[in-house]
């Protein structure tokens, strides 16, 4: 049950900082940006080591035709979405300005183009991913929050609560941060081009950062350019609550879907039972 309320913690946070990761704009861009890409990068190795019993049991019998086929489908939906992250997170590296800036690949439009189309399609398949759990998510949080006697469990409710607001803390620890060093980032390029202009003999001195460095590269790292980002706001709130509707609109379909076909499938078992 302690590894279950883990994972769903875990889950909720992970959640949270990946939809905050799909608008680059968000709590003042890159610093933030690139941070928490690779702290959640370390969580999905953590969230795959909690579910690995599970991950090697399903291997072994991918092939065995008594598996039950929403197992397989949730097998090969998971071996998507590690691709789709895994992708993510390795053109995320190679356009990097802060956190990898020596393995940073100069002038890698392509490469953008696909950080940004593999985020698109890990938003999507995460959306799948918790339609096809959403009564399995459902069921652990019943059990997580109310006893047996159908009281409500107030520990386990502050513990989340406490949580969160750490999450919601942090974030906007780094916010303010995050706001005061980026000013030394936008210094050394403007400097930088003043001395060349005057070395220049023109005698003036150009405000303007060069193409590429890390102003011009912060609203245009995941590929989609644009100056208000994909999100359309920098606001935290805005951003999650504009991903968490466009999962919504992914997980209600999928889980009526999956109740509709597990429907059918009972009725059909019991028009035609089974011989031993």
């Amino acid at each position: 049950m302690k590894k279950n309320y883990t994972k769903i913690v875990l889950d909720l946070m992970m959640a949270i900082t990946f939809v905050l990761l799909m608008n680059p704009r968000v709590l003042n861009g890159l610093p933030f940006h690139e941070i928490a890409g690779v702290i959640i990068g370390v969580a999905i190795l953590f969230h795959i080591g909690l579910n690995f019993r599970w991950v090697i049991t399903t291997t072994k019998k991918i092939f065995d035709p008594k598996l039950p086929k929403k197992t397989r489908f949730s097998f090969l939906l998971n071996i998507l979405l590690l691709i789709s992250m895994a992708t993510v997170i390795v053109t995320g590296i190679l356009i990097s300005r802060v956190v990898f800036p020596s393995l940073a690949i100069q002038g890698g439009h392509s490469i953008r183009g696909i950080h940004g189309l593999s985020a698109d399609a890990t938003l999507a398949l995460v959306g799948l991913h918790i339609g096809v759990h959403w009564q399995w998510i459902m069921s652990i949080c019943k059990r997580a929050f109310k006893s047996k006697e159908g009281k409500l469990r107030k520990g386990v409710l502050a513990s989340v609560i406490l949580s969160l607001a750490i999450l919601a803390g942090g974030i906007q620890w780094f916010a303010s941060t995050a706001t005061t060093s980026m000013g030394d980032f936008n210094k050394a390029p403007i400097q930088q081009n003043s001395q060349s202009s005057t070395n220049g003999g023109t005698g003036t001195i150009n405000q303007n950062p060069p193409n590429g460095d890390f102003q011009g590269e912060k609203f245009e790292h995941d590929g989609r350019g644009g100056k208000e980002g994909h999100g359309g706001s920098s606001s935290p709130f805005l951003v999650v609550l504009n991903y968490f509707a466009i999962w919504a609109a992914i997980i209600i379909p999928t889980y009526y879907l999956e109740k509709r076909i597990l429907r059918k499938r009972r009725k059909s078992n019991d028009l035609h039972p089974k011989v031993s």
